[in-house]
């Protein structure tokens, strides 16, 4: 008769130990990425609460409302006295130039500035 050893089997120390690591181990991934969850939801948007009013004398001429950040166009030339208002909660930088070339000013929320004719970026 031919005895074959047998491949020595893990202890009940190390099996535990292993069971304990692999364990440990799907705790932290949970809580990793339930701290990844969380910090998605409170990240702010990337629009802007509120409204943008570009108004003439005779009036509001263009309304954005809760705006993307990024560049926008504004088509037209408005007439002398035309205003921009920032009443969002983000920054706006407000251009003479089309696809937001040439800076003209810088506008807080709250802040607003004479505008003609141009494009208007909404910082994120």
């Amino acid at each position: 008769m031919e005895i074959i050893e047998a491949a020595p089997t893990q202890s009940r120390t190390t099996a535990r130990r292993s069971r304990a690591w692999r364990r440990a181990t799907r705790v932290a991934v949970v809580g990793v990425l339930a701290g990844a969850a969380v910090g998605l939801a409170a990240s702010p948007s990337l629009a802007a609460t509120g409204r943008i009013v570009i108004s003439s004398p005779a009036g509001a001429s263009a309304v954005l409302v809760n705006p993307a950040a990024g560049c926008r166009d504004i088509n037209g030339t408005f007439p002398a006295g035309t205003t921009v208002s920032n009443q969002t909660d983000s920054t706006i930088v407000v251009y003479t130039g089309r696809a937001c070339t040439v800076p003209s000013a810088t506008l807080p929320p709250g802040g607003s500035t004479g505008f003609s004719s141009g494009s208007i970026r909404v910082l994120s």
